[in-house]
């Protein structure tokens, strides 16, 4: 499994920043809209994908969270027993387990939300605005 090491930057000051990781293996429980929570919001996204597969007008694939190329009543059980799930959190820096295929990190700083999906495998950097300075947060995978 790839490994992500998070680290927190600021170009003056060392900025700590809190960031969630959900990956393809946290998906996979029933995080649809892959925002970091397990909640009504995905279901809605289940229910309006119900009965469908591929080529059906909708046809949502987050939705099949099985993999087995229908929504159906498998996925909603899967969703709905992992209700109130969030993903992990991490504290810059830190380093993340992740699954491989798309991730999603999930950051804020001083009320700054920020959000950036990618593939493991890839690097990724989310700006912060500190004081009038430029942070940032990178994500490198080891």
């Amino acid at each position: 499994m790839p490994t992500l090491n998070l680290r927190g930057f600021l170009y003056a000051i060392p900025v700590k920043a809190t960031v969630m990781v959900a990956d393809s293996a946290f998906h996979a429980k029933g995080d649809v809209n892959w925002d970091g929570y397990i909640d009504s919001a995905d279901l809605d996204l289940i229910a309006a994908a119900y009965g469908s597969m591929a080529g059906s007008p909708n046809w949502n694939p987050d939705a099949d969270l099985n993999g087995d190329g229908k929504v159906d009543i498998k996925d909603l059980t899967i969703c709905r027993s992992n209700q109130g799930k969030a993903a992990p959190a991490y504290s810059t820096p830190s380093k993340a387990e992740v699954s491989s295929g798309k991730c999603a990190v999930i950051g804020s700083y001083r009320g700054q939300q920020l959000r950036r999906e990618f593939n493991a495998g890839s690097r990724v950097a989310f700006i912060f605005s500190v004081l009038g300075m430029l942070g940032r947060v990178v994500i490198i995978p080891v």
